[in-house]
């Protein structure tokens, strides 16, 4: 356990940094919203509430890891698949620079995240309990 906690921590980290970087999405559309309206308002209240919520399963997956559920695993991954194909497709969109910069900085931050994941120490340490142990 001693030599998978530094690797853990840093993925805690990134998982929280990625449930900040929702959430502020989600408080964007939200705030876009208040100030400006929306042709489609019920669209953005589906959006802020779908964010809000993986802002919170983000959370959660990282403290199951860290009390070594190895479910919380799969959800952390299928996240961050997720991630790489929005990134790829807000990178690669053709939009201007700075989204480009986001996508390509959002697809980075996901491989790391995986990477981590599939540590040996990682999966060690994620592999002590499972859904009906918790």
């Amino acid at each position: 356990m001693s030599r998978s906690l530094p690797l853990l921590r840093s993925l805690l980290a990134l998982l929280v940094v990625e449930a900040v970087g929702v959430g502020a999405f989600a408080m964007a559309i939200l705030g876009e919203l208040a100030l400006r309206g929306s042709a489609a308002p019920e669209t953005a209240i589906f959006l802020v509430l779908a964010l809000g919520g993986a802002a919170w399963a983000l959370v959660a997956a990282g403290r199951a890891l860290l009390r070594g559920s190895r479910v919380a695993r799969g959800f952390a991954v299928t996240w961050q698949l997720f991630q790489i194909f929005g990134g790829l497709a807000v990178a690669l969109g053709g939009g201007p620079l700075w989204a480009a910069i986001v996508g390509w900085t959002v697809v980075l931050l996901a491989v790391v995240v995986i990477v981590l994941l599939m540590m040996p120490p990682v999966i060690e340490a994620t592999t002590r309990t499972s859904v009906h142990e918790d």
